[in-house]
């Protein structure tokens, strides 16, 4: 698990060990999209109507508008998580897990 910030502009770096189990190169689109108050990024989905984000210089860009659904803010501190079996990566905002009452993991 690693824990980042979100940028000011909304992105965030992904570790070298993330991008690897995604298997993304830099200009590859991914989709992105919410499941169980976190957010997914994944190279692969069924529903092609997803949001997709491109990966540039090593960064995400999470849309605005799923930003405000899960309380996302340039200050937020996020857990980023690999999945092998989903070939994803989750995206937890700590912040907000603290605001319902649990404990931050790190």
């Amino acid at each position: 698990m690693y824990i980042k910030k979100l940028s000011k502009n909304g992105q965030i770096s992904v570790p070298l060990a993330l991008k690897k189990k995604l298997c993304v190169n830099d200009g590859d689109y991914v989709y992105i999209y919410m499941e169980a108050g976190r957010l997914l990024i994944s190279k692969h989905h069924e529903d092609v109507h997803l949001n997709k984000v491109i990966y540039r210089n090593g960064k995400f860009s999470i849309p605005t508008e799923l930003r405000r659904m899960l309380k996302i803010y340039s200050n937020s501190l996020l857990s980023l998580e690999a999945h092998s079996k989903k070939g994803s990566i989750s995206i937890t905002n700590l912040d907000y897990i603290e605001d319902q009452g649990q404990l931050r993991n790190y």
